[in-house]
């Protein structure tokens, strides 16, 4: 007979039975049947002994009466797990009465006899002992449907200690009330807490982890079997996660993300980046490990409120939070990992516990002290579970903390005496572990996930070295393509190009896309021109997602669009230039930043960067740098110099101020920093507020009309050489275009004739001494304007570029005009979401209409003081079973209407496709009570008291933007509809329509 894992149950080593056991009557032994095999398999799905937390002899018992079964056991899970775990006790006398196989057989309950709990019997196991529960009607209404599904998340860094009893006897609560229990193992938030665990080890204290809560478990009789495990790294290192990670920390502000962790990450005087991310992947984690609750002590309150802020926002529903509260450890203050004296450690020896907990207070005067704790938390609520009494050496015995606690206080029990009964239970407890962790693999992976000195660890590796090359490139010599390199830069190069340039360079181009593509792009294309021509390969980057970071100036949504539009118009404006782009990749942001080696890398530098230092080096460079997404944006610049290898990163002068972060900062993640050149930047046409930033430069596919008029409108005030702006468009763009050819200003004769610069140093200093006139530069630069802009402007005619352009810029929704208070559908108003009066309701009546095969007449609670009526054709479509009792959205402030004899007050909002024909009421969020306003987002309005239907196909075109997008998410023009609890949602529908 072979159980799992090929062990063989007729080899299986001899436990160590006493006497008595051996010389059993025969008249004791049992007859197996598949019928009690069963009923054995399913008691220890629920316990890891026979009788209960702890081996006894009635396990023994009955696995001696085993050898005797002839059926195959392999297909006895839980049997087949029992009996191989037995096999860590052969060699030791258990303890406990002497029973049958029959008696111990009849203590089983059969698995078809247990009473399934109602709801509020199980609301009642998942919340006891618990110092707080956030969400209990979200719990509540999902215990009445299904299992609910939880997750506890503990961060791979110092060993576990005895305190993790806590959430232990909580996780055996959550199984006997039938919940799914995940287990999240969070390693790459154990380094991003302020690297508590170096990157090197974590895989290896992950590994330990995973180990020692499984021997916890089954020491307190939990079945692991009923429980999953998950390591954060399978799924955070992923696209998606990624690109919410990216989404999020648009979102928050750095003092948000700093407040919610407070509790939990550790606080120090020049806190890292790493920090304030810890509580948005805390949050993301619910929605990602599929969970409806997180569970967690009280010290990660702020965190949970931060995850049922922002989730919604992000189009994910709001998850409930149950939070034990914190054990105390022994010299006081919080038990932690990181301090030794205050805790005891799960592999520590007996007599170490007896130490740790006789040098420990139990003063009657401080009754909450750590050892008093301890007993409420984990050893009253363990023996619970066997059925037994807290013991005193006396045999004074007590059934609950409350009794201990008051004769404690009176002085009837001595510190002392609890003590010594602490000992005793821990170290029962602790054997277990002790013994898995004996075996020659589980004590090497101690040692390799907590090594002595910090030279066992493995030293990281460096990247991206080059190759010295021959000297002479293209035909240019050292000195040639220095000087090639170095002009039309907005400051002077660094000494270090000269040494550079004996080596293969490779040219990284940064391309914001904030705003439209503009003239000033062909400055930078000019610049690429010189790259190539000194023997340089060059990638173009578009930063979409470093655009969307940069205060959300590109919605995520767009942001890909927008970056395949700029390179398209890049790679127009090369070749219409006569440049060729043989040499050059165009690529995005997007196309490398959410690898997964890159987003390691990203929390890694995350780990190591202050936030100061990252702060400072954008203040001046983004819209907003109080968000947290403005910590990751100098992070990313540095990074993509080391992932795209890089010797030369190419940007704007704007952002010139990350250059000494990035040279400071990517070394700690084993990077080269590049070295940095800036192209100047183009000011705005006007010496004045501009009324739309449109105004402020030329459009790189700008119509003529257009380009007369803004240059018409730019100042340059004659003489004025200190602001100009239409001297800086032949400094930036045009005379770089030009390269060897001359910059000519045409006029008429009688102000001089034609005049040719051959540098625009002779240019200024002649405009400067006010001997060219601001209208003759004026019309000189329009004519190169047209000249340079016009061919691009053609190429961008073609389907495919107009098809980028309709992507990267859609036209924003329509906007109400003045004060006009809008009414609905007619009289030309324009309908903005915030009209529907959308309410939440519960049908508490329905039946068929008398006069209608497809009608409904149904009794919706929507929060007033009488259920309304209301009339809907869903026979077809949804059974009158699923209608009663059915959550739904009703829009509450139509016109009531007569249909078919009865007067309907509203109307259920649904789903639909035509083909093949399928409807599906919107569902609430669960939470969600009867009269909750469902909005959507960004339009919180008050709604019009009732609709102007007047217009028959009035209704029609306000439902025109509702529809339910690929997440099953119900969104008005992409923006989610949702309560306060979270969004609506289908159950199968994507992609369609709502009416």
């Amino acid at each position: 007979m072979t159980l799992p894992g090929g062990v063989v149950l007729s080899s299986f080593p001899p436990l160590y039975f006493d006497e008595n056991i051996v010389n059993m009557k025969m008249s004791d032994k049992v007859c197996w049947t598949s019928e009690t095999l069963r009923t054995l398999d399913d008691h220890l799905n629920e316990y890891s002994y026979i009788e209960g937390y702890q081996p006894t002899v009635s396990d023994t018992v009955v696995c001696k009466s085993l050898h005797t079964v002839t059926e195959d056991l392999s297909c006895y899970k839980h049997l087949s797990r029992w009996l191989s775990h037995m096999k860590s006790y052969k060699d030791e006398q258990l303890h406990g009465e002497l029973k049958t196989v029959n008696d111990v057989l009849a203590t089983l309950a059969p698995h078809a006899k247990k009473m399934r709990m109602t709801p509020e019997e199980k609301y009642r196991l998942i919340s006891r002992r618990l110092d707080e529960v956030l969400g209990e009607d979200r719990i509540m209404a999902i215990l009445k449907e299904r299992s609910l599904k939880v997750y506890w998340g503990t961060a791979t860094t110092g060993k576990p200690h005895v305190a993790y009893f806590v959430p232990m006897t909580k996780i055996a609560d959550f199984l006997k009330a039938e919940c799914e229990v995940t287990v999240f193992l969070a390693d790459l938030h154990a380094y991003l807490d302020n690297m508590k665990a170096p990157w090197e080890l974590i895989k290896f204290r992950t590994q330990y982890y995973e180990a020692v809560i499984k021997a916890m478990l089954s020491a307190i009789g939990v079945s692991i079997e009923k429980l999953s495990f998950v390591q954060g790294t399978s799924y955070e290192l992923g696209t998606k996660f990624t690109d919410d990670v990216y989404r999020l920390a648009a979102m928050v502000t750095e003092h948000d993300a700093k407040k919610a962790g407070a509790e939990v990450v550790k606080q120090i005087e020049a806190p890292f980046q790493s920090g304030l991310l810890y509580p948005g992947l805390q949050a993301l984690d619910e929605e990602y490990l599929g969970v409806d609750a997180q569970f967690g002590g009280v010290d990660q309150r702020k965190i949970f409120t931060y995850a049922e802020k922002y989730l919604p926002k992000l189009g994910y529903q709001k998850k409930s939070h149950l939070m034990n509260p914190m054990v105390p450890g022994l010299s006081g203050g919080k038990m932690s990992s990181s301090e030794v004296d205050s805790k005891i450690d799960l592999l520590d020896s007996p007599q170490a516990v007896e130490d740790k907990l006789s040098g420990a207070s139990c003063d009657p005067s401080s009754p909450d002290n750590g050892v008093m704790a301890f007993v409420n938390y984990v050893v009253f609520p363990i023996l619970e579970g066997q059925g037994k009494s807290f013991e005193l050496g006396n045999g004074q015995k007590f059934t609950s903390f409350e009794q201990l606690k008051v004769d404690f206080v009176d002085g009837k029990v001595q510190g002392d005496d609890i003590k010594k009964v602490v000992v005793k239970f821990l170290n029962t407890l602790l054997d277990h572990i002790r013994k898995k962790f004996e075996t020659p693999d589980l004590q090497k992976l101690v040692k390799m996930a907590y090594p002595h000195s910090c030279t066992d660890i493995p030293p990281a590796s460096a990247v991206n070295t080059v190759n010295k090359e021959e000297l002479t490139i293209n035909g240019l010599i050292l000195n040639d393509r220095v000087t090639l390199m170095s002009k039309n830069l907005a400051f002077p190069p660094p000494p270090a190009l000269n040494a550079a340039l004996e080596h293969p360079l490779h040219v990284l181009w940064t391309v914001p896309i904030v705003r439209r593509p503009d003239f000033g792009i062909l400055g930078f294309i000019a610049k690429i021109r010189d790259f190539l021509a000194a023997g340089c390969r060059v990638t173009v980057l578009a930063s979409d997602i470093l655009s969307h970071l940069d205060s959300c100036q590109v919605s995520w949504e767009v942001a890909s669009h927008r970056a395949n539009l700029f390179l398209e118009l890049i790679k127009v404006g090369m070749t219409t230039n006569n440049i060729s782009i043989e040499n050059v990749k165009f690529i995005k942001g997007s196309d490398f930043q959410k690898n997964e080696e890159y987003v390691l890398d990203l929390y890694r530098m995350t780990a190591l960067v202050t936030c100061k230092d990252s702060s400072d080096s954008v203040s001046t460079v983004l819209k907003d740098p109080n968000l947290l997404s403005s910590l990751l944006y100098p992070d990313m610049m540095a990074l993509d110099e080391k992932h795209l290898q890089a010797n030369i990163h190419f940007c704007g002068a704007s952002h010139a101020p990350l250059f000494d972060f990035i040279r400071k900062s990517l070394p700690l993640v084993s990077g080269i920093p590049c070295i940095h050149l800036a192209g100047a930047e183009l000011p705005s046409l006007l010496n004045r507020a501009a009324l739309t930033p449109e105004e402020e430069y030329i459009d790189l596919i700008e119509q003529e009309s257009q380009m007369k008029k803004k240059i018409k409108s730019a100042f340059c005030e004659e003489g004025n050489i200190n602001f100009n702006p239409i001297l800086s468009l032949v400094k930036v763009v045009i005379m770089p275009l030009l390269d060897d050819e001359k910059f000519k200003i045409t006029r008429s004769e009688e102000n001089g004739g034609d005049v040719e610069f051959e540098s625009f140093e002779a240019l200024e200093k002649t405009f400067g001494d006010k001997n060219v006139h601001p209208g003759d530069l004026k019309s000189s630069v329009l004519e190169y304007l047209k000249r340079f802009i016009n061919p691009i402007r053609k190429a961008a005619e073609s389907p495919n570029i107009k098809k980028l352009q309709n992507q990267a810029y859609p036209p924003p929704p329509k906007k109400m005009k003045g004060s006009q208070k809008p009414s609905g559908g007619g009289g030309g108003d324009e309908f903005v979401p915030s009209k529907f009066n959308m309410r939440v309701g519960k049908i508490i009546d329905v039946s068929r209409h008398p006069d209608a095969e497809s009608l409904y007449i149904e009794k919706i609670d929507i929060g007033e003081e009488e259920p309304r009526t209301i009339v809907s054709g869903l026979v077809k479509y949804v059974p009158i079973e699923e209608m009663q009792e059915r959550m739904v959205v009703v829009l509450a402030n139509l016109k009531p209407a007569t249909m078919r004899g009865i007067k309907s007050a509203g109307m259920v909002l649904c789903a639909s496709v035509s083909d093949p024909a399928a409807v599906e009421p919107l569902q609430p969020a669960p939470g969600s009570k009867p009269g909750d306003r469902v909005s959507a987002e960004g339009y919180e309005d008050e709604p019009d008291p009732v609709l102007n239907t007047k217009k028959s196909d009035a209704l029609t075109k306000m439902l025109e933007g509702f529809r339910t997008n690929s997440s099953l998410i119900a969104t008005w023009n992409g923006n989610t509809l949702s309560t306060s609890s979270g969004p609506v949602t289908v159950t199968t529908l994507k992609d369609s329509q709502i009416k």
